[in-house]
């Protein structure tokens, strides 16, 4: 090959190179120029990683790791707007809180699924979760303006109350502000302030919100779909002894105004109930000696949901008149200490 044709195929090689690393440089540019407005947004509104796949949370929340599955707890309303909880297995994706959020919208499959047993969601259609950052136990979360499309003041309170308390369930969060499209609201379509963090508190209050708050679970009748546990709030003056005022009201039964149940077998009755380090002790009347082992294992599910808010149930132990089902002649077996809740699958 001659030293021209040479000389030739070199400068050609470099118009090669050249032009290559200009398109380049210009692509870069050209993505940089694009990220400009959402590196303004953060700045503006510095959302963090909410990911908590390491945080421990509470017992009604787990990762199975083989599956790429998490249970999660979110809450909807029923047809007499009471918020009910419902375990949920989601697929596990970084943000579980904005995931967890996500089924609690009005057309999520999920939702569409529940609403077949009588529950809806309590985010209006088209919701969108923005972003969402969490702080010093501080959540905040980002909505579109779909969040506004409610009907009353009433669907706004059980909306906010739903989101305080789902998103509390995470050990990480313990309080829960909102904004609309990055903007701060003082109160929502119908006027319900949103001015303020909101905690877990009053869930389906029954009565005032003054004095000492306890919450005891019940449970909405079968009809022809399944009951579901529901927690209320109740208040009291000074509340002494809290898990016996709270096992006192379930064992007595809801007020008469609450179509829901204690599922407490007919002629049972609570002579005494003590907890320390997590381990419960209580003590039945003679109509426990009838007690079959059906109606144990709903008593028991409705006795643990009630006293996990005390902390970590690890035991739970039963006795009539001082004598315990074995010395009484009762073959029960002892069901899972655990919390129950309304499960989807």
């Amino acid at each position: 090959m001659s030293i021209k044709k040479l000389i030739h195929i070199a400068i050609v090689v470099s118009l090669v190179l050249v032009m290559s690393g200009c398109s380049t440089l210009d692509m870069m540019v050209g993505l940089k120029d694009e990220n400009k407005q959402l590196e303004i947004y953060n700045d503006d509104f510095a959302f963090i990683d909410d990911d908590i796949s390491d945080e421990e949370v509470v017992d009604t929340i787990t990762i199975n790791s083989d599956q790429q599955m998490r249970n999660v707890i979110a809450y909807y309303k029923d047809a007499n707007n009471l918020l009910v909880p419902v375990k949920a297995e989601i697929p596990w994706e970084e943000g579980i809180a904005k995931a967890t959020l996500r089924k609690m919208v009005i057309g999520d499959a999920i939702e569409i699924e529940l609403s077949h047993s009588g529950l809806k969601g309590v985010l209006p259609e088209g919701t969108e979760i923005l972003g969402m950052s969490i702080e010093d136990g501080l959540c905040i979360v980002d909505f579109n303006s779909n969040i506004l499309n409610t009907t009353s003041m009433e669907e706004e309170k059980l909306m906010m109350t739903a989101l305080a308390y789902t998103l509390t369930e995470f050990d990480t969060i313990d309080r829960v502000e909102i904004v609309v499209d990055g903007q701060e609201m003082q109160v929502l379509t119908f006027g319900y302030p949103v001015d303020v963090a909101f905690e877990r508190e009053n869930i389906n209050l029954v009565g005032s919100e003054d004095g000492a708050n306890y919450t005891v679970y019940y449970k909405t009748p079968e009809t022809e779909v399944a009951g579901f546990y529901v927690p209320f709030t109740f208040t009291a003056d000074t509340v002494d002894n809290p898990v016996k005022v709270v096992m006192d009201k379930l064992f007595n039964g809801p007020p008469e105004e609450l179509v829901v149940q204690n599922e407490i077998p007919y002629g049972i009755t609570l002579n005494s109930v003590s907890l320390n380090q997590g381990v419960a002790d209580l003590d039945l009347s003679m109509g426990a000696l009838n007690l079959k082992q059906e109606d144990y294992e709903e008593l028991n599910k409705i006795v643990v949901l009630c006293l996990q808010q005390f902390g970590e149930i690890s035991e739970v132990n039963y006795s009539i008149e001082g004598i315990t089902f074995e010395e009484a002649g009762l073959n029960i077996e002892d069901s899972e200490v655990k919390a129950v809740f309304n499960n989807f699958k």
